[in-house]
């Protein structure tokens, strides 16, 4: 009498995706992907562009970087971070690209003062442009960190783990973790301060 095994129900991490990608599998990985979290980074890129059509094609951008590029991810850190920062990068340069097309004369205004529209317009998109900027600038300077800041930064922050959790990941006490998060964005908030300066409201990870 033959006996049937249960089939395994349980779903590959990112982090196997990924790897997967990195053995030279693609389809499968990059599909899942994208199912994962194709819609969520339409949303994200949407939210920075302002133009559907535009963020349809920057989101396949970002796909195709991942199949690209799947070799800058580092093991072990967080991918959804990392798959969020090409976004966050393919956003801003269809932003500048877009910056440096010439306008259409049938898009210019009929009198010699600037559109109305044209302007409100303008306003959300320097504003994403400078929320983007901030934002690469922000993970250029956590990588720059002394690495007993920055491990504690990546878990407690990026991560979003309890101060209490990564005290036991990392045989430290509790208050221990609490003065690197806070010597950490004491050097960020010096490292960053140009950008924090031009932006409306501090990001989450300085309040």
């Amino acid at each position: 009498m033959s006996v049937c095994l249960p089939v395994s129900t349980i779903e590959p991490t990112d982090e196997d995706l990924v790897l997967r990608l990195q053995a030279g599998e693609t389809e499968q990985p990059l599909t899942e992907i994208e199912r994962r979290y194709g819609k969520r980074i339409l949303h994200f890129v949407q939210g920075m562009v302002r133009d559907p059509h535009l963020a349809q094609d920057v989101t396949q951008e970002v796909f195709e970087k991942v199949l690209q590029k799947h070799d800058l991810y580092r093991p072990g850190t967080n991918f959804r971070a990392w798959l969020f920062e090409v976004a966050r990068n393919q956003a801003l340069t269809a932003l500048r690209s877009r910056q440096r097309l010439p306008r259409p004369i049938s898009s210019l205004p009929p009198t010699e003062g600037p559109d109305l529209l044209d302007t409100l317009a303008a306003e959300p998109v320097h504003q994403a442009m400078e929320e983007a900027e901030f934002m690469s600038a922000f993970h250029a300077a956590v990588d720059e960190l002394p690495e007993h800041y920055r491990s504690v930064f990546d878990l407690c922050v990026r991560q979003g783990k309890a101060y209490q959790e990564v005290g036991r990941e990392l045989g430290m006490p509790t208050g221990t973790v609490a003065i690197r998060i806070m010597r950490a964005r004491k050097r960020l908030f010096t490292a960053l301060q140009h950008h924090l300066g031009r932006l409306r409201r501090p990001p989450a990870c300085f309040q």
